[in-house]
Protein backbone atom coordinates (compact mmCIF):
# COMPACT_ATOMS: atom_id res chain seq x y z
CA UNK A 1 0.00 0.00 0.00
CA UNK A 2 2.56 1.97 0.47
CA UNK A 3 3.92 1.98 -2.95
CA UNK A 4 0.44 2.62 -4.23
CA UNK A 5 0.63 5.83 -2.42
CA UNK A 6 3.65 7.17 -3.19
CA UNK A 7 2.25 7.15 -7.00
CA UNK A 8 -0.48 8.45 -6.39
CA UNK A 9 1.11 11.23 -4.88
CA UNK A 10 3.20 11.84 -7.38
CA UNK A 11 0.57 12.28 -9.83
CA UNK A 12 -1.49 14.68 -7.63
CA UNK A 13 1.75 16.74 -7.40
CA UNK A 14 1.98 16.65 -11.43
CA UNK A 15 -1.50 17.72 -11.37
CA UNK A 16 -1.08 20.71 -9.10
CA UNK A 17 1.43 21.95 -10.54
CA UNK A 18 -0.24 21.68 -13.50
CA UNK A 19 -2.95 24.46 -13.27
CA UNK A 20 0.00 26.57 -12.86
CA UNK A 21 1.83 25.58 -16.26
CA UNK A 22 -0.79 25.66 -18.54
CA UNK A 23 0.55 28.46 -20.25
CA UNK A 24 3.85 27.07 -20.55
CA UNK A 25 3.88 25.15 -23.73
CA UNK A 26 2.58 26.95 -27.29
CA UNK A 27 -1.07 25.76 -28.43
CA UNK A 28 -0.96 24.22 -32.11
CA UNK A 29 -3.51 24.84 -33.98
CA UNK A 30 -6.73 22.46 -34.34
CA UNK A 31 -9.78 21.98 -36.29
CA UNK A 32 -12.63 23.95 -34.44
CA UNK A 33 -14.17 22.53 -31.76
CA UNK A 34 -16.86 22.99 -29.40
CA UNK A 35 -14.74 21.91 -26.65
CA UNK A 36 -11.29 23.30 -26.21
CA UNK A 37 -8.86 20.29 -25.64
CA UNK A 38 -5.24 19.92 -24.77
CA UNK A 39 -2.23 21.83 -25.00
CA UNK A 40 0.58 19.59 -27.32
CA UNK A 41 4.29 20.33 -27.30
CA UNK A 42 6.22 21.92 -30.24
CA UNK A 43 9.59 21.30 -31.13
CA UNK A 44 12.12 23.24 -28.22
CA UNK A 45 9.88 21.77 -25.52
CA UNK A 46 10.71 18.89 -23.25
CA UNK A 47 9.09 16.29 -20.76
CA UNK A 48 9.47 13.57 -18.30
CA UNK A 49 7.24 10.89 -18.58
CA UNK A 50 7.00 7.99 -15.40
CA UNK A 51 6.40 3.97 -17.13
CA UNK A 52 5.31 1.62 -15.96
CA UNK A 53 4.87 -1.63 -17.42
CA UNK A 54 2.17 -4.08 -17.18
CA UNK A 55 3.55 -6.69 -15.08
CA UNK A 56 5.12 -3.52 -12.66
CA UNK A 57 1.32 -2.15 -12.58
CA UNK A 58 0.35 -5.38 -11.14
CA UNK A 59 2.96 -5.55 -8.91
CA UNK A 60 1.57 -2.19 -7.48
CA UNK A 61 -0.61 -3.87 -5.62
CA UNK A 62 1.82 -7.31 -4.53
CA UNK A 63 3.00 -6.47 -0.73
CA UNK A 64 5.36 -10.02 -2.08
CA UNK A 65 6.56 -7.76 -4.79
CA UNK A 66 10.43 -7.08 -4.49
CA UNK A 67 11.22 -3.34 -4.77
CA UNK A 68 13.61 -3.78 -7.45
CA UNK A 69 10.78 -5.61 -9.59
CA UNK A 70 8.44 -2.49 -9.45
CA UNK A 71 10.79 0.57 -9.75
CA UNK A 72 9.38 2.18 -12.93
CA UNK A 73 11.52 4.09 -16.14
CA UNK A 74 12.02 7.92 -15.37
CA UNK A 75 12.57 9.30 -19.18
CA UNK A 76 13.05 12.48 -20.78
CA UNK A 77 11.81 13.66 -23.79
CA UNK A 78 12.77 16.78 -25.86
CA UNK A 79 10.98 17.76 -29.30
CA UNK A 80 13.41 18.12 -31.92
CA UNK A 81 11.10 18.94 -34.34
CA UNK A 82 6.91 19.22 -33.61
CA UNK A 83 6.45 15.87 -35.05
CA UNK A 84 10.49 14.19 -33.90
CA UNK A 85 11.15 13.19 -30.56
CA UNK A 86 14.16 12.18 -28.77
CA UNK A 87 13.89 9.91 -25.16
CA UNK A 88 16.01 8.93 -22.53
CA UNK A 89 15.56 6.81 -19.83
CA UNK A 90 17.07 5.04 -16.67
CA UNK A 91 16.06 2.71 -14.60
CA UNK A 92 18.95 1.42 -11.17
CA UNK A 93 18.18 -0.36 -8.48
CA UNK A 94 20.98 -1.70 -5.58
CA UNK A 95 20.52 -3.60 -2.60
CA UNK A 96 22.90 -4.79 -0.18
CA UNK A 97 22.52 -7.75 2.76
CA UNK A 98 25.65 -8.57 5.38
CA UNK A 99 25.71 -10.69 8.74
CA UNK A 100 28.51 -10.94 10.86
CA UNK A 101 28.55 -13.59 14.31
CA UNK A 102 30.40 -15.97 16.25
CA UNK A 103 29.44 -20.02 15.50
CA UNK A 104 28.96 -22.09 18.41
CA UNK A 105 31.39 -24.72 17.79
CA UNK A 106 32.83 -25.96 21.09
CA UNK A 107 31.15 -29.68 22.31
CA UNK A 108 28.58 -29.84 25.19
CA UNK A 109 27.09 -33.14 25.99
CA UNK A 110 24.42 -31.87 28.53
CA UNK A 111 22.34 -30.26 25.13
CA UNK A 112 21.22 -33.12 22.83
CA UNK A 113 19.62 -30.21 20.51
CA UNK A 114 22.75 -28.75 19.81
CA UNK A 115 25.58 -30.29 17.99
CA UNK A 116 28.18 -28.03 18.92
CA UNK A 117 27.91 -26.25 22.71
CA UNK A 118 27.19 -23.06 24.54
CA UNK A 119 30.95 -21.57 24.18
CA UNK A 120 32.14 -19.39 20.82
CA UNK A 121 34.67 -21.30 18.38
CA UNK A 122 34.75 -19.82 14.32
CA UNK A 123 33.77 -16.27 13.04
CA UNK A 124 31.48 -15.88 10.04
CA UNK A 125 30.84 -13.38 8.09
CA UNK A 126 28.41 -12.83 4.68
CA UNK A 127 28.08 -9.83 2.81
CA UNK A 128 25.79 -9.36 -0.64
CA UNK A 129 25.65 -6.52 -3.03
CA UNK A 130 23.45 -6.61 -6.21
CA UNK A 131 22.49 -3.37 -8.45
CA UNK A 132 21.53 -2.83 -11.95
CA UNK A 133 21.50 -0.15 -14.40
CA UNK A 134 19.38 0.33 -17.60
CA UNK A 135 19.87 3.42 -20.30
CA UNK A 136 17.07 3.80 -22.66
CA UNK A 137 17.81 5.90 -25.70
CA UNK A 138 15.38 6.76 -28.61
CA UNK A 139 13.09 8.04 -30.95
CA UNK A 140 9.19 8.91 -32.03
CA UNK A 141 7.85 9.91 -34.90
CA UNK A 142 4.29 11.74 -34.36
CA UNK A 143 1.74 11.98 -36.42
CA UNK A 144 -0.71 15.13 -37.40
CA UNK A 145 -3.35 14.82 -34.85
CA UNK A 146 -5.57 17.14 -32.85
CA UNK A 147 -5.33 18.36 -29.82
CA UNK A 148 -6.56 15.38 -27.57
CA UNK A 149 -4.71 12.84 -29.23
CA UNK A 150 -1.33 11.86 -30.50
CA UNK A 151 -0.07 9.26 -31.78
CA UNK A 152 3.38 8.06 -32.81
CA UNK A 153 5.56 4.82 -33.54
CA UNK A 154 9.22 4.58 -32.55
CA UNK A 155 11.92 2.59 -31.31
CA UNK A 156 14.44 2.49 -28.49
CA UNK A 157 17.66 0.59 -27.40
CA UNK A 158 18.32 -0.35 -23.99
CA UNK A 159 21.67 -0.78 -22.67
CA UNK A 160 23.10 -1.20 -19.34
CA UNK A 161 24.93 -3.82 -17.45
CA UNK A 162 23.64 -6.15 -13.36
CA UNK A 163 26.26 -7.27 -11.19
CA UNK A 164 26.72 -9.24 -7.92
CA UNK A 165 29.20 -9.82 -5.25
CA UNK A 166 29.48 -11.85 -2.50
CA UNK A 167 32.22 -12.91 0.13
CA UNK A 168 31.45 -15.46 2.68
CA UNK A 169 34.44 -15.79 5.55
CA UNK A 170 35.13 -18.66 8.00
CA UNK A 171 37.72 -18.12 10.51
CA UNK A 172 38.72 -19.71 13.55
CA UNK A 173 37.47 -22.90 13.79
CA UNK A 174 37.58 -24.29 17.69
CA UNK A 175 40.46 -21.92 18.15
CA UNK A 176 42.70 -22.56 15.19
CA UNK A 177 43.64 -20.85 12.65
CA UNK A 178 41.84 -22.74 9.52
CA UNK A 179 39.99 -20.49 7.50
CA UNK A 180 38.21 -20.07 4.46
CA UNK A 181 36.88 -16.83 2.03
CA UNK A 182 34.82 -17.53 -1.18
CA UNK A 183 34.47 -14.36 -3.15
CA UNK A 184 32.17 -14.82 -5.96
CA UNK A 185 31.67 -11.95 -8.33
CA UNK A 186 29.29 -11.43 -11.35
CA UNK A 187 29.38 -8.30 -14.44
CA UNK A 188 26.85 -9.08 -16.79
CA UNK A 189 26.27 -6.58 -20.31
CA UNK A 190 22.54 -6.22 -21.16
CA UNK A 191 21.46 -5.23 -24.25
CA UNK A 192 18.41 -5.01 -26.48
CA UNK A 193 16.23 -3.29 -28.86
CA UNK A 194 12.48 -2.20 -28.46
CA UNK A 195 9.48 -1.48 -31.57
CA UNK A 196 6.47 0.22 -30.13
CA UNK A 197 3.53 2.44 -31.18
CA UNK A 198 2.13 4.58 -28.45
CA UNK A 199 -0.61 7.50 -28.04
CA UNK A 200 -0.91 10.53 -25.74
CA UNK A 201 -3.81 11.99 -24.14
CA UNK A 202 -3.98 15.70 -23.22
CA UNK A 203 -5.58 16.42 -20.11
CA UNK A 204 -7.91 19.38 -20.94
CA UNK A 205 -5.99 22.23 -21.20
CA UNK A 206 -2.75 21.28 -19.20
CA UNK A 207 0.73 20.24 -20.43
CA UNK A 208 -0.18 16.85 -18.57
CA UNK A 209 -1.05 13.77 -20.52
CA UNK A 210 -1.64 10.25 -20.08
CA UNK A 211 -0.66 7.53 -22.64
CA UNK A 212 -0.01 3.71 -23.32
CA UNK A 213 2.76 1.86 -25.52
CA UNK A 214 2.20 -1.25 -27.40
CA UNK A 215 5.55 -3.13 -28.61
CA UNK A 216 7.92 -5.83 -28.72
CA UNK A 217 11.08 -6.28 -26.94
CA UNK A 218 14.04 -8.12 -27.39
CA UNK A 219 16.59 -8.15 -24.55
CA UNK A 220 20.12 -10.09 -24.37
CA UNK A 221 22.25 -10.56 -20.95
CA UNK A 222 25.91 -11.62 -21.42
CA UNK A 223 28.28 -12.69 -19.08
CA UNK A 224 25.44 -14.48 -16.74
CA UNK A 225 27.65 -16.19 -14.57
CA UNK A 226 29.39 -16.04 -11.32
CA UNK A 227 33.40 -16.18 -10.44
CA UNK A 228 34.43 -17.83 -7.70
CA UNK A 229 37.52 -17.58 -6.05
CA UNK A 230 38.36 -19.14 -2.72
CA UNK A 231 41.56 -19.33 -0.27
CA UNK A 232 41.93 -20.93 2.93
CA UNK A 233 43.83 -22.75 5.40
CA UNK A 234 43.54 -26.19 7.34
CA UNK A 235 46.12 -27.79 9.79
CA UNK A 236 48.38 -24.58 8.50
CA UNK A 237 47.90 -25.88 4.97
CA UNK A 238 47.25 -23.38 2.88
CA UNK A 239 44.69 -23.66 -0.50
CA UNK A 240 43.29 -21.47 -3.00
CA UNK A 241 41.60 -21.79 -6.32
CA UNK A 242 39.27 -20.64 -8.92
CA UNK A 243 36.15 -21.73 -10.56
CA UNK A 244 32.75 -20.87 -12.51
CA UNK A 245 29.50 -21.49 -11.93
CA UNK A 246 25.89 -20.65 -13.76
CA UNK A 247 23.67 -17.90 -12.82
CA UNK A 248 20.87 -19.13 -15.74
CA UNK A 249 17.67 -20.24 -13.70
CA UNK A 250 15.06 -20.83 -16.45
CA UNK A 251 16.19 -23.46 -18.61
CA UNK A 252 13.52 -25.21 -20.34
CA UNK A 253 15.18 -28.79 -19.97
CA UNK A 254 14.45 -29.14 -16.55
CA UNK A 255 16.96 -32.01 -16.11
CA UNK A 256 20.16 -29.95 -17.41
CA UNK A 257 18.45 -26.67 -14.61
CA UNK A 258 18.70 -28.97 -12.09
CA UNK A 259 22.58 -30.90 -12.58
CA UNK A 260 23.26 -27.10 -13.42
CA UNK A 261 22.33 -26.19 -9.54
CA UNK A 262 22.33 -29.36 -7.73
CA UNK A 263 24.89 -31.41 -9.90
CA UNK A 264 28.03 -30.00 -8.35
CA UNK A 265 30.31 -31.07 -4.82
CA UNK A 266 27.97 -31.66 -1.88
CA UNK A 267 25.11 -31.25 -3.78
CA UNK A 268 25.80 -27.60 -4.92
CA UNK A 269 25.82 -25.96 -8.31
CA UNK A 270 28.59 -26.93 -11.06
CA UNK A 271 31.65 -26.01 -10.84
CA UNK A 272 33.22 -24.74 -14.40
CA UNK A 273 37.17 -24.43 -14.83
CA UNK A 274 35.99 -21.78 -17.99
CA UNK A 275 32.29 -20.83 -18.76
CA UNK A 276 30.23 -18.74 -21.71
CA UNK A 277 26.33 -17.83 -20.65
CA UNK A 278 24.36 -15.66 -22.40
CA UNK A 279 20.70 -15.50 -22.89
CA UNK A 280 17.99 -13.44 -25.18
CA UNK A 281 14.35 -13.41 -24.79
CA UNK A 282 12.13 -11.51 -27.17
CA UNK A 283 8.89 -10.49 -25.40
CA UNK A 284 5.73 -8.45 -26.03
CA UNK A 285 5.26 -4.91 -24.30
CA UNK A 286 2.80 -2.93 -22.88
CA UNK A 287 3.55 -0.20 -21.37
CA UNK A 288 1.65 2.88 -19.32
CA UNK A 289 3.06 6.90 -18.42
CA UNK A 290 2.12 10.20 -16.88
CA UNK A 291 3.84 12.94 -19.31
CA UNK A 292 4.31 16.15 -17.87
CA UNK A 293 5.67 19.02 -20.50
CA UNK A 294 7.88 22.20 -20.42
CA UNK A 295 8.85 24.93 -22.53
Amino acid sequence: MKRISTYLGLFLIALVFSLEAEAQLSDRINNPSAIRAGTRPVAGNFGFFLALEADQFEDLFDQQTEVENAIPLINVRYYLQDDLVLRAGISIWKKARSIEGEIDTSSNNNNPFLNGGQGFGAVYEHKEVESYTLLNIGAEKHFKASNLLDGYVGVSLPIGYTRANETSNISGVDGTTDFLEVQSTRFSFVYGAELFVGANAFVADLPLAIGVELGVRGIGLRGDKFRNEYEGSSGGVGFSGEYFTNNIDDFENTAVQSDLDAGGPDGGPIEFSSLSARSFDTQAMIRFQISYFFK
